[in-house]
């Protein structure tokens, strides 16, 4: 309403003007005087319009400004008492349990905003990080979250895009993974890639282990799943696998014989270049050596295929091991590699040498990797 003082004057009941007047004159500074007339006329209203909330949230704002902290944590009440969702009066309500140590009223009262305001989530996302911060109030907003509240997620992203906040979050992840049987990909992923941005690589990679279920646990290595015998999940440090255009990507697992599938890479007679298949290390300080078993039908490569591994941040190279063109099975192949101690995260990754698509040089046939492993050298 773009001009309420004058929809009040041709109606005076009109309760939509008259809060979204009051709404302008409180973010404007209201006066004194003006914070009397306000409820003054709340009050008027409220004879016409006794079960409104939002009304009795107006009279609380004005005595919260002027200093009636009992006034107006009675009139915030009566509010909630009407809906307790009124989003300014519960508000008010979750600060001033914040302020006296009620981590169980804030609980109560941040789960009743966010179910109704979830966009106020990402205001209150620092404030929740302090006031959980104690062991006793922490577990309470465990066990909150690990039921599934329809603002986890969002919570969590939020928690995730502050620096200040990322501790936090991790540790949440952990701790909600021993609550839960799975947790969702992207909850995950988010609080991953926000510490992986700020360098937080071991706290990461830490994160990662602990959120595995235990049918994923036991995929874990040097290289995460370096089998394929799960799909990948895109988070970081498993595999990163997204469409590309001219291959087509399979990765059924293991089949009823027990025999694995590996990844499969379907050529489909176009130039290749920037494939997007990739996962994340967290190789300590030392030397290893990456081994794969790859087979191969009618496999054409006019500007190669490679398995390369790299420093994540400078992008140096550390090996490279190329394939073959042809048809062969169950190849082995390996190459040394060495990081050292100013790498602490690193990129095992698929590329070609193509540098701009050409149609001379198209790619055909099928590569199947069996295995992609990495293990330490002596």
């Amino acid at each position: 309403m773009d001009h309420p003082d004058l929809a009040l004057k041709f109606f005076p009941p009109n309760v939509e003007a008259f809060l979204n007047g009051a709404s302008r004159r409180f973010a404007q500074g209201a006066s004194a005087g003006e914070l009397g007339d306000i409820a003054h006329r709340a009050t008027r209203l409220l004879s016409l319009h006794p079960g409104d909330a939002r009304l009795y949230s107006v009279i609380g704002e004005v005595e919260r400004r002027k200093g009636a902290s009992d006034r107006a944590f009675a009139a915030f009440g009566h509010a909630l008492a009407l809906a307790r969702t009124e989003v300014h009066a519960l508000e008010w309500r979750l600060y001033r349990a914040v302020l006296t140590g009620n981590a169980y009223e804030t609980l109560q009262r941040i789960d009743a905003l966010f179910r109704r305001w979830p966009d106020r989530i990402g205001a209150l996302a620092p404030l929740i990080a302090q006031v959980f911060a104690e062991p006793e109030p922490y577990e309470m907003l465990v066990r909150r979250i690990a039921a599934q509240p329809p603002w986890r997620t969002t919570l969590i992203s939020r928690l995730a895009g502050s620096e200040e906040t990322l501790g936090f979050s991790a540790q949440l992840l952990q701790d909600l993974a021993a609550e839960m049987p799975t947790l969702k990909v992207g909850e995950i992923s988010n609080v991953l890639n926000g510490l992986i941005n700020v360098d937080r690589y071991e706290l990461a990679y830490r994160t990662f282990l602990l959120t595995l279920s235990p049918v994923q646990q036991e995929q874990a290595g040097f290289v995460y799943n370096g089998r394929f015998r799960l799909p990948p999940t895109g988070r970081p440090f498993d595999w990163q696998v997204r469409s590309h255009p001219g291959i087509g990507f399979s990765y059924p697992g293991a089949d009823a014989g027990g025999k694995d599938a590996g990844l499969r890479l379907e050529f489909q007679q176009a130039p290749v270049r920037d494939i997007r298949v990739r996962q994340y290390l967290h190789l300590p300080a030392g030397r290893y050596s990456l081994r794969l078993r790859v087979s191969a039908a009618a496999a054409i490569l006019p500007k190669g295929l490679f398995w390369n591994v790299r420093c994540a941040d400078s992008g140096t190279l550390f090996t490279q091991v190329a394939m073959k063109n042809g048809t062969y099975r169950d190849a082995e192949l390996d190459a040394d590699l060495t990081v050292p101690d100013a790498c602490l995260l690193q990129l095992l990754h698929l590329s070609t040498n193509a540098i701009a698509e050409n149609w001379n040089d198209r790619y055909g046939g099928v590569v199947t990797f069996d295995s992609v492993m990495i293990v330490e050298s002596s």
